[in-house]
C-alpha cells in the first residue's frame, strides 16, 4: 500500500497534518493508545512516552483523508 496513491480513486495523495490550538500556540494532533482517562488538572491524563504524531494524507482529486501514527 502506498501513501502517495489514493485507495479510493487512485489520485495523488499529499502529506499534511492536523493542528490543535492550545493556550501556548498550535501543536500537531497526537494519537494515544486506549480510552481517555479524566484528569482534574489537565482534562485528560496523557503519558508522554505513548504519544505519536498523526500524519494526514489528502487526495488532491477526491479529498479523501488517511491518517497514520508512525
Amino acid at each position: 500500500m502506498s501513501k502517495t496513491t489514493c485507495s479510493k480513486c487512485g489520485g495523488r495523495m499529499d502529506e499534511g497534518f492536523v493542528a490543535t490550538s492550545t493556550s501556548h500556540g498550535n501543536a500537531v494532533t497526537q494519537w494515544l493508545p486506549g480510552k481517555p482517562q479524566k484528569s482534574v488538572w489537565t482534562g485528560i491524563k496523557i503519558s508522554k512516552s505513548d504519544r505519536r504524531p498523526i500524519e494526514i494524507w489528502r487526495c488532491g482529486r477526491c479529498g479523501y483523508l488517511e491518517s497514520y501514527a508512525p
